[in-house]
């Protein structure tokens, strides 16, 4: 092990190569799911909701430009550099998590009504985005693979994601479309 390994745990045998390719593939994959649900939440809002519609379209633009700046990089980037880079988006993650609870907080509270966020779309992607920011504490942790048990976890995780998705998707099929409709609804189990 080189000098620029001595961040990452001995004992994990993860190389600095290893943990910049796995972190910057995380980071690409997430950053564009985070910019589709800052999207995806703003198209939501009401026209009044103007300070919810402002905070989502700067989550777009943050994410949009930690997608850049992830792709400025390469595999043979200096690990110290894309650690600090796990931590600035891991706070980037961890803010629009906040954000995601925070409207979700509005609408079922009823002090966002009328608005065409579901309360499990909100929910979702708030999930997602939890996931995302305990993955990079995890990296830059060493933690490239998941153990046994945390595997199982993470597919649990996903089969719901995909679940939720199914949902969404039936949800807003037209209903004539009713093959359409049931594919969804078989997907969702």
């Amino acid at each position: 092990m080189n000098c620029d390994d001595a961040f990452l745990h001995a004992d994990t045998g993860v190389t600095s190569g290893m943990f910049v390719e796995r972190s910057l593939n995380e980071i690409r994959f997430w950053a564009r799911i985070m910019k589709e649900h800052s999207l995806f939440l703003r198209l939501g809002f009401r026209a009044e909701d103007t300070q919810l519609i402002q905070e989502a379209n700067q989550f777009y633009r943050l994410f949009e430009n930690i997608e850049r700046t992830a792709y400025s990089f390469n595999n043979q980037t200096d690990p110290e550099q894309i650690r600090r880079f796990n931590s600035e988006v891991q706070q980037a993650a961890t803010n629009i998590f906040v954000f995601k609870r925070k409207v979700l907080g509005l609408i079922l509270t009823c002090k966002l009504p009328g608005a065409n966020n579901f309360p499990l779309l909100v929910d979702h992607t708030s999930r997602e985005a939890n996931y995302f920011r305990k993955r990079l504490i995890e990296l830059n942790e060493g933690k490239l693979q998941s153990l046994p048990d945390a595997i199982i976890k993470e597919n649990v995780f996903f089969l719901r994601i995909m679940a939720d998705h199914a949902k969404f998707i039936g949800h807003l099929l037209d209903p004539s479309e009713r093959k359409l409709v049931d594919v969804a609804r078989n997907f969702q189990q």
